[in-house]
């Protein structure tokens, strides 16, 4: 952090920090957060009222109590690289952003795709409101003497960063767990340069379906039947991570969904032009090595996007409906 105290700001009043002992201390009025473990406790209340609060609060303790995703007990970076290519996305990420870039990943949990990122060359920014999902993020970063990650307690809505700090901020899995995605969305991008990428995913409204049947059916049945997800029935995944994944995935306290069209206007809205989405608007396929996910796509039309959408069930049935909309700053 006191390599990079310039891009910080107090998330109470936005001043100038300084790191003093134990602690980062605010220049402007005094406000005072403690280290732990390495990890600046930066995490304020939103402010915007009780049932907003109350919503956060909920989700926070939810991923106090369940880290995710988890590490397995081998894993180190060689592992690490490896498991997070099995993912197409992961890999083209990596392949396609370029070195000495500062990256900010809003949610970033227990830090996986931060560290992973950073093994190239990248300085990457790690934020999340869970205490103990970072302490396990930053204590595989330790064991394995990474240099170019850190993480930080952060509520989205208070960031701890000022505006234009980041060429890249990435925002997985996370927005739909806020009380207003929407607004979510509208803070993260201010802390992208002009001409900087911000790669956010969320829940489909109509990708969602199969995953909100078998969350019925896990009510009513138990445990008995969690082979029908297709996570679950994996035999390369530890039990400690299944466990994770069933919880986010269906016990979580608070989640919305979220359609192409929506977020299109919420990039409208915020000076953020679309680049490209995954699955690809108008293009019934999964995503391969010989898509660019930096290159300009089209946005498609309202029967287009609603096509694709509804292929999203059968096509991105392992990732519980998730889609990935990536746009530059104007």
């Amino acid at each position: 952090m006191r390599n990079s105290i310039d891009i910080f700001q107090c998330p109470v009043c936005c001043g100038d920090l300084a790191v003093e002992n134990e602690c980062v201390l605010c220049k402007e009025n005094g406000h005072r957060f403690d280290i732990v473990d390495d990890i600046p406790l930066m995490f304020v209340e939103s402010g915007e009222g009780e049932h907003a609060d109350k919503i956060t609060q909920k989700v926070k303790l939810f991923y106090e109590e369940n880290p995710f995703p988890n590490y397995d007990e081998s894993d180190n970076p060689g592992l690490l690289i490896s498991k997070a290519e099995t993912s197409v996305f992961a890999k083209m990420l990596n392949d396609e952003l370029p070195f000495n870039i500062r990256i900010l990943e809003v949610g970033c949990g227990t830090g996986q795709m931060a560290n992973y990122l950073s093994l190239a060359h990248r300085y990457v920014f790690g934020v999340d409101l869970s205490l103990n999902s970072l302490l396990l993020a930053n204590n595989f970063k330790k064991m394995n003497s990474l240099k170019r990650s850190s993480f930080y307690q952060m509520n989205l809505f208070k960031p701890i960063f000022k505006i234009d700090s980041f060429h890249i901020v990435i925002c997985n899995g996370v927005l739909h767990h806020t009380h207003e995605a929407y607004e979510g969305l509208r803070e993260i991008t201010k802390l992208l340069k002009k001409g900087g990428y911000v790669v956010i995913g969320l829940y489909n409204r109509y990708g969602r379906l199969f995953t909100n049947i078998r969350r019925v059916i896990f009510k009513l049945s138990g445990s008995s039947l969690h082979f029908i997800d297709p996570y679950l029935k994996r035999k390369d995944v530890a039990k400690l991570k299944k466990k994770t994944w069933f919880l986010d995935q269906y016990n979580n306290p608070h989640e919305t969904t979220h359609t192409f069209g929506e977020v299109l206007r919420w990039f409208e809205q915020t000076g953020i032009e679309f680049i490209s989405s995954v699955p690809e608007i108008g293009k019934i396929c999964p995503l391969s090595d010989d898509n660019k996910l930096f290159s300009k796509k089209s946005s498609g039309n309202v029967f287009s996007r609603f096509i694709t959408q509804l292929t999203m069930p059968f096509l991105t049935n392992k990732e519980g409906g998730f889609f990935i909309m990536i746009g530059r700053k104007k």
